[in-house]
């Protein structure tokens, strides 16, 4: 579950920027839950991208389709977990600190 920690830190990194610019809390921590997700998807992307190109592309990018890395439906249960846990602690620290304010 090392999704969660990375996703969770680049929410609250995404706060702190949000509140050096004046953003009120909500605004950062729902920002920094979209980016801490969008981190932890495209991780997920890029390693479908490398399974696929290991076991069709015989080793080169360039015979992989563009769209491979999302499809979803290909990923292992192990990546479709964690990503989303990770997506839903985020979505929990954004609702809870909106919740609590």
């Amino acid at each position: 579950m090392a999704h969660i920690p990375i996703a969770i830190g680049v929410q609250i990194v995404c706060w702190l920027i949000a509140r050096l610019f004046g953003a009120d809390m909500r605004t950062g921590l729902w920002v920094g839950a979209f980016a801490g997700s969008a981190v932890c998807v495209m991780r997920e992307v890029t390693q479908r991208e490398y399974q696929w190109i290991e076991a069709f592309g015989h080793g080169h990018r360039s015979n992989m389709p563009s769209f491979a890395g999302l499809e979803v439906w290909e990923w292992n249960q192990h990546s479709l977990l964690e990503t989303a846990a990770a997506i839903g602690a985020v979505v929990i620290v954004a609702l809870l600190a909106s919740i609590l304010r």
